[in-house]
């Protein structure tokens, strides 16, 4: 019986370490007198998740008949298809550190409310351990006993099932004000205009301005909004201006020749991306900490990929502009707590879907079983599981394949 519970085993190029050892913790988690109280919460919040899923799906759907729909079709496939795994080292957009730190959390938090929760009903876990990919460990794995799970009463099954994504839901919101908390310590670091992007072979560039200085003036006349900046009398072709830039916490003086602007030969031309004055600053904080209601997709939208840099103030392109008291280490800490919220919403909403073998689709099928109270055989029940898998399956799928196949 020992070499059941503790063996190396490889599946899908994973490698498996079964053990007792998390038994006993697990067995006295699931003594508690909250433990079942806490199961029937999670059972509830299991429609949230999946319907979250399904909203966000559905939404990428609907860009099918939207009149962007082939700008949308160019970002998706912008988008690396190693981006679909969720493997930090793998996937482009997920750092090594962070991403491999936060899987691990939700993976163990998932697998561990599993068991938790079954025991807490009583039911026999088989065994639990660690996975490794290659050499790291990379998460935790609970194997409840199938069978007792299939023969007991749905709202007991249920409740198992669904505590892994449900707490993983839990996780990534709790992450998620705290990253709230962190984010609105951020305030520009000073008054001026922040330079974003510098064009190669440009006159900014010639005066070695640099990607992440800050404009204090020019010609002694102070600057912290773009319009202003742009229409001072100063900002003409063959124009020579001494530029004052804040950089790092040292002030550093440039002289500027200007060029002729592209698009207007009457303007002067710097060759940098249009900067982001005090208020822009201020307001990228502001937007970012309240968006919860008013456009969630923006925390969907990871700071590594190109095109969400802008949003988030911690990253990469907008992080050397602001202040906080957490000093050096707010950048770090926001990234690692981004990613468990990310990596923990992303396993409790894809995991709570109806998709057959998932806990959702598992879950589905077992609350299924209750309603139909016996109407409704082996046969019958599996029939109508396939169908809503391929159907959800189908729903998520159907635009990053649209988009790679260039149908959109």
């Amino acid at each position: 019986m020992e070499k059941e519970y503790k063996r190396f085993e490889f599946q899908f190029g994973f490698i498996l370490l079964r053990t007792k050892r998390f038994h006993s913790l697990m067995d006295r988690l699931g003594s508690l007198r909250i433990s079942k109280p806490v199961g029937w919460f999670l059972l509830y919040l299991m429609p949230v998740a999946a319907g979250t899923g399904l909203f966000i799906f559905l939404t990428n759907l609907a860009a099918f008949f939207s009149p962007r729909v082939h700008d949308i079709g160019t970002v998706v496939r912008e988008v690396s298809p190693l981006a679909y795994l969720g493997l930090p080292g793998v996937n482009p957009y997920l750092p090594l550190v962070d991403g491999w730190f936060a899987l691990i959390v939700a993976m163990v938090i998932h697998e561990g409310a599993h068991g938790v929760v079954a025991r807490s009903l009583g039911f026999p876990v088989k065994s639990s351990g660690l996975i490794f990919f290659l050499v790291l460990p990379i998460g935790a794995f609970v194997e409840v006993d199938e069978e007792a799970l299939k023969a007991a009463k749905a709202r007991d099954s249920g409740r198992v099932l669904a505590s892994g994504a449900s707490v993983n839901l839990v996780l990534g919101i709790v992450a998620l004000l705290a990253l709230f908390s962190i984010v609105g310590t951020m305030t520009p670091a000073v008054r001026g205009l922040a330079v974003t992007q510098v064009g190669v072979n440009t006159p900014a560039a010639a005066a070695r301005m640099l990607p992440g200085d800050f404009i204090v003036s020019v010609n002694g006349i102070s600057y912290d909004n773009t319009s202003v900046f742009a229409s001072a009398p100063w900002y003409r072709p063959g124009q020579n201006v001494t530029v004052m830039v804040w950089r790092q916490g040292q002030e550093v003086s440039l002289s500027v020749t200007l060029g002729t602007n592209p698009s207007n030969s009457s303007l002067g031309y710097f060759g940098i991306a249009p900067p982001l004055g005090y208020s822009d600053l201020k307001a990228v904080v502001t937007t970012y900490t309240n968006s919860f209601f008013s456009r969630p997709i923006t925390y969907v939208c990871i700071p590594t990929f190109p095109r969400c840099q802008g949003l988030a103030p911690f990253s990469d392109q907008l992080s050397v502009f602001y202040t906080s008291p957490y000093g050096a280490s707010l950048v770090p800490l926001a990234g690692v707590i981004f990613w468990l919220f990310f990596l923990n919403f992303n396993l409790a909403v894809f995991n709570a879907l109806p998709i057959y073998p998932l806990d959702g689709g598992q879950a589905f099928r077992a609350g299924l079983k209750g309603l139909a109270g016996g109407r409704l055989g082996e046969k019958g029940l599996s029939r109508i599981s396939t169908a809503v898998t391929i159907a959800v399956v189908v729903i998520i799928a159907s635009f990053p394949l649209a988009a790679y196949l260039n149908l959109v």
